[in-house]
């Protein structure tokens, strides 16, 4: 009976944490991320502020929480094990360029709250660069797997590789061509990948 009552509260633990983050979400990507309190969260979500900071904690922790639920959705798990494995320098580079894709569709709300904010907020800041380094450790892997290959294109070294791959495949970008140029998903991802190719890749693949 304790086993059961304690598996129960969990559930419910769990379900309320999760009723947080969607409220907060929601809110973030209506109103901004400065725009909206404790308070806000906690009437949308139907729990008392108390609860939020019990559940998740502060403001700041919440999308802390939602960029951890955006790589879960993302799949950034089965993709880092993918990119492990292939030996083939396109697919590298379209798997690197997919979870960009995978982002963008799933979390592009929660980004750029996190943009609008970061000048003004310290710990969301933080978390943005946090962000933009993982990014960029990102870039770096597949760029030090390609150089591994002997698939880098003469003259281009592992930096400038990486470089070319955090700037053209990050949220940002993304977001200016599908956003701002009016791009689809589907033309962005096809360009980028034909154009890193291009960029990056030598002859012989």
């Amino acid at each position: 009976m304790t086993e059961h009552r304690s598996s129960r509260r969990k559930k419910q633990a769990a379900a309320t944490r999760q009723d947080i983050l969607v409220a907060a979400r929601k809110l973030f990507a209506s109103r901004g991320y400065a725009a909206t309190s404790m308070a806000a969260i906690a009437s949308e979500a139907e729990a008392a502020v108390q609860t939020i900071y019990d559940s998740v904690g502060p403001k700041h922790a919440i999308i802390l929480a939602l960029v951890d639920t955006i790589e879960e959705e993302a799949g950034v798990g089965e993709v880092r094990q993918r990119l492990a494995q292939t030996s083939e320098p396109r697919e590298l580079i379209a798997l690197i360029v997919g979870l960009s894709r995978q982002f963008t569709e799933r979390g592009g709300d929660v980004f750029a709250a996190m943009a609008s904010a970061a000048p003004t907020e310290p710990d969301v800041a933080e978390a943005w660069r946090k962000a933009r380094r993982n990014h960029l450790a990102g870039a770096r892997y597949v760029a030090e797997r390609l150089a591994n290959l002997g698939a880098l294109e003469s003259g281009v070294t592992v930096e400038r590789a990486a470089d070319i791959l955090g700037v053209l495949n990050w949220g940002t970008t993304w977001q200016q061509f599908t956003q701002d140029h009016g791009w689809s998903v589907d033309q962005y991802e096809a360009w980028l990948n034909e154009t890193l190719a291009t960029l990056l890749l030598n002859n012989a693949t």
